[in-house]
């Protein structure tokens, strides 16, 4: 694990809080892909709704679904697609792998809502995170 993921997990762990559904809800936006590009709309009642663009910015999924929280961890349920920022266009199979749920760790990043989601959020900078939109 490199040096920055120590550091992140250090500071998930002393800067945790708890979010209300309130703060959460919004849109957000990926931090840093480069193949892909989509939004994560969470709605009031723990529903969300998702938009997923290709390099191309055709839309290639679109999907709701439902989410919670406890304390800083969000789950999104089944359908969830893990976008690894994978390019879509050579593989539009990956689309398919909706069956799973998504877990992600919540901060505030100077002020900015965040959340990264997936088994490699933690150890790998910005790898598959999200800030919300002002």
């Amino acid at each position: 694990m490199k040096m920055t993921g120590i550091f992140f997990l250090i500071g998930l762990l002393l800067g945790s809080c708890s979010y209300t559904e309130k703060e959460l809800i919004g849109a957000y936006s990926p931090t840093e892909y480069k193949n892909t590009f989509d939004t994560i709309q969470l709605k009031k009642n723990n529903e969300y709704h998702r938009k997923v663009y290709d390099i191309n910015k055709k839309l290639v999924l679109e999907i709701d679904g439902k989410w919670s929280i406890e304390e800083d961890v969000i789950e999104f349920k089944s359908p969830y697609f893990l976008n690894l920022d994978r390019d879509l266009v050579q593989f539009p199979e990956l689309l398919q792998d909706t069956k799973s749920n998504g877990i992600g760790y919540i901060y505030s990043n100077n002020g900015t809502i965040e959340f990264c989601v997936g088994h490699l959020s933690a150890s790998l900078p910005n790898q598959n995170c999200y800030h919300k939109l002002k």
